[in-house]
C-alpha cells in the first residue's frame, strides 16, 4: 500500500508469436494437461500461441512469488477461474489474450483484465451483451468511431466479469459501464444481488496499437496502474 493508499495493479503485456524452438523449451513449463491442451489446437501457430500465453503467466507469477515456473499449481475455483491451489496466495491474478497478443494482471484484490484487437464491429453482439444505457451511447457515436467505441465498452465489461469470477451466470447486459472518460471507466449500475458498485475501480489502457484493454479490479481505493512489457529472454 502506498502512502496515498492507492492498490497497485501490475499488468504485463507480450507477444505470443514465438518460434518452434522456443515453444518446444518453454514447453518444460507446462503440466503434461497444460500441453494436452496445447496439442489439440488445430494449427501449429494457436498452439504456440497458446504455449505462449500460458507460460508467460507461468514465467512472470514465478517472478511475483520467487518460485520456478514449473512450481505453481492451479485449480479451478467454482464457475472454472484459475487460481493458485492452497486457497492462501495473497494475490488475484488474470489472463487474457487477443491474436498475438497476450495479458496478464496481478494485484492483492479480485482483478479482472481484458485485450481486444480493433476491428469491424461485429454485428448483433452489442444487443446480446450491452445494456440498454450503453447500446444508446454506442449508437450516438460518430460511425468511424462506433469500433473503438464497442471494444471500450467490451473490455471494460469483460474485466468486471471475469474480476466477479462467475463465469456465464452473470449476463453483461445486467450492468451498465460509463466510458464518457475513456481511461477511466465507471460501473455506474448493476442488476446483482447484494453487490455494491461503488466498491469496483475499472482503468482503460492501450496494450498496443490497433488493440483496446481495461482492467476492472473489487475494491474502493485508487488503482495505481503499472503496465509493462514482458518476454522470455534469452
Amino acid at each position: 500500500m502506498t502512502a496515498s493508499g492507492d492498490l497497485s495493479v501490475d499488468v504485463w503485456t507480450w507477444n505470443l508469436d514465438i518460434d518452434e524452438a522456443l515453444a518446444a523449451r518453454v514447453s518444460d513449463w507446462l503440466t503434461a494437461e497444460e500441453r494436452k491442451r496445447a496439442a489439440a489446437f488445430i494449427t501449429p501457430q494457436l498452439q504456440r500461441r497458446w504455449i505462449a500465453a500460458r507460460a508467460g503467466m507461468r514465467g512472470i507469477l514465478a517472478s511475483v512469488l520467487g518460485v520456478a515456473p514449473q512450481a505453481p499449481v492451479f485449480v479451478l475455483g467454482p464457475h472454472g477461474r484459475p487460481e493458485l491451489a492452497g486457497g492462501n496466495s495473497p494475490h488475484s491474478f488474470n489472463l487474457s489474450h487477443s491474436d498475438a497478443l497476450a495479458a496478464f494482471s496481478v494485484s492483492e484484490a479480485a482483478v479482472g483484465v481484458d485485450v481486444e484487437r480493433i476491428k469491424a464491429l461485429p454485428e448483433g453482439v452489442a444487443g446480446m451483451v450491452f445494456s440498454k444505457t450503453e447500446i444508446a451511447a454506442l449508437e450516438a457515436a460518430p460511425e468511424d468511431a462506433r469500433a473503438v467505441v464497442f471494444y471500450r465498452y467490451w473490455t471494460a465489461k469483460e474485466a468486471v466479469l471475469k474480476a466477479l469470477g462467475t463465469g456465464l451466470s452473470v449476463s453483461g447486459r445486467s450492468f451498465t459501464i460509463d466510458i464518457s472518460r475513456p481511461e477511466t471507466p465507471r460501473l455506474v449500475s448493476a442488476d446483482w444481488k447484494d453487490e455494491d458498485t461503488q466498491a469496483w475501480q475499472l482503468a482503460a489502457f492501450r496494450p498496443a496499437e490497433g488493440f483496446a484493454g481495461a482492467v476492472a479490479v473489487r475494491t474502493q481505493r485508487p488503482l495505481r496502474l503499472n503496465l509493462q512489457s514482458w518476454s522470455f529472454g534469452e
